[in-house]
């Protein structure tokens, strides 16, 4: 007499055919995409009258390239008003930050200057959005899939695939910095289409060899001129084109496209600052920055392990406070490093997390000023984030993996769903500013019109657009112990 499957063995049975299940596993990663896609356009990302400096910076140089045809903010500020991330030089003022996100930028809104007019108000103006949209939350979003993919691609990774993408999209910064015109979600997506560009070129009978080399040197290069201090990353990905068979033409052609961004930068430091070597952040109008800037190497002294601890674990800032499941890429690393499987690109996303979190452990002014999380690791998350799925082995890791997912993705609801910039010295966010200014109605703005029921509204699809993917995801790397809905809990 057979014995009939209790509750649990059915359950187990039924997870398992899930998992197994490519269909689920597609569902689930494109529904992460649709939502981090209609986040990134459904929010606007600024919060009128205030302009943050860093955007501003930014696009007044953007603006000032197109409309008086200098890189010189001078006239920006005058009919946008003024910020406080300013350069100067021989009595003009230029922006503070690197250039390659204004260059990139200044075709996009050129385009829309064709159709829109010139900006009058601070970075409120739809043309604003619209470069925002079409510079930092496209690149963002096609490196998004392209890190699902890769991880797809993965031994035992297709089922995990899709809650990994999840968490990295909406369980990190990276969604916020996706939907601002600040350079981290669009440095750390150069940098991880780089590689991924380098991998292609790799793949047996691959078209286009050369041309993808040079497309990872440019996407390298561009990272670079971006935000300076991705330089060691920058380097590393120019070692991983050394890998494989033919070596030296690789590296050729790596290093000819890099120095096209390269080469611009030096153009525009002669133009601004009268030597190709001087830097934007070398000319600081503001005394307080000037002062840090004079300490050490462009800011950056010896490696701190205060820095890195607070980097970490610090209440307000701390990078497993936000988002713990990042603690996975630590089994990540070890089992990736077991296995013996691609060595080179271990070597890339190891040295390139450690080396880059080393260096920034040196600069002072760790916690960036008012933001979201800390917003200088950025630019590394892909790279420790390509080892988290290796560690999902089993059901009982991927239940632990899944709760600390779930809370990280909860934790940036809240901090992404009103006004998201806080000091360093207000502990817990999410607790003790977002839920405050939800109480009282502060909502992110949106696309959607008051009349449609504004920010209860936009709070409700937003919350949708959180949760639908989370449930897909749950689904497709199931079974786990414990079961998703006490994880979830």
């Amino acid at each position: 007499m057979t014995r009939r499957p209790d509750a649990r063995n059915r359950y187990d049975a039924a997870a398992q055919r899930m998992s197994n299940s490519p269909d689920a596993a597609r569902r689930a990663r494109v529904s992460v995409l649709l939502a981090f896609g209609f986040l990134t356009v459904f929010f606007t990302g600024v919060f009128p009258p205030f302009s943050n400096p860093n955007e501003f910076s930014h696009f007044q140089t953007v603006v000032a390239m197109k409309e008086w045809k200098t890189f010189s903010i001078d006239q920006a500020i005058a009919v946008l008003g003024d910020q406080q991330d300013k350069a100067e030089f021989a009595g003009r003022l230029y922006s503070n930050k690197a250039p390659g996100l204004a260059f990139a930028a200044y075709p996009v809104y050129s385009l829309l200057r064709l159709v829109l007019p010139e900006p009058r108000s601070g970075t409120s103006d739809a043309i604003f959005y619209f470069v925002r949209l079409l510079t930092v939350s496209l690149v963002s979003a096609i490196a998004l899939r392209r890190f699902a993919l890769r991880l797809k691609a993965l031994r035992k990774g297709a089922a995990v695939a899709p809650l990994v993408t999840l968490a990295i999209a909406l369980g990190t910064p990276f969604l916020f910095y996706a939907r601002t015109f600040f350079s981290h979600a669009w440095t750390a997506s150069l940098l991880f289409l780089s590689w991924d560009l380098l991998r292609l070129a790799e793949n047996p009978g691959a078209h286009r060899r050369w041309s993808r080399v040079a497309g990872a040197g440019l996407l390298a290069g561009w990272a670079l001129i971006s935000e300076y201090n991705v330089a060691p990353m920058t380097l590393l990905l120019a070692l991983r084109a050394a890998a494989g068979a033919e070596r030296l033409k690789k590296v050729s052609a790596f290093a000819a496209a890099a120095a096209v961004p390269v080469a611009l930068l030096l153009f525009y430091n002669a133009i601004c600052f009268g030597s190709p070597w001087t830097l934007s952040s070398a000319r600081e109008a503001s005394p307080e920055f000037a002062r840090l800037i004079r300490t050490g190497v462009f800011g950056f002294g010896p490696p701190s392990l205060r820095i890195a601890i607070a980097y970490l674990f610090h209440p307000a800032r701390g990078v497993f406070v936000f988002s713990p499941f990042l603690l996975w890429c630590v089994p990540g690393f070890w089992e990736w490093w077991r296995s013996g499987e691609e060595r080179s690109d271990f070597l890339l996303a190891a040295g390139a997390t450690a080396l880059y979190f080393l260096v920034m452990t040196g600069y002072p002014n760790w916690h960036g000023g008012w933001c979201l999380g800390s917003r200088y690791l950025l630019p590394a998350l892909l790279f420790p984030a390509m080892a988290v799925g290796r560690a999902l082995a089993t059901p009982l890791s991927r239940g632990l993996f899944a709760a600390a997912a779930v809370f990280s993705i909860a934790n940036h609801f809240l901090l992404t769903a009103s006004f998201p910039y806080f000091p360093y010295d207000l502990p817990w966010p999410a607790a003790t500013g977002s839920e405050w200014f939800l109480a009282r109605g502060w909502v992110a703005p949106s696309l959607l019109p008051e009349s449609f029921g504004g920010g209860l509204a936009a709070l409700a699809l937003a919350g949708m657009a959180f949760l639908l993917p989370l449930i897909f995801s749950l689904r497709a790397a199931s079974p786990m112990l414990p079961r998703e809905a006490v994880a979830v809990l």
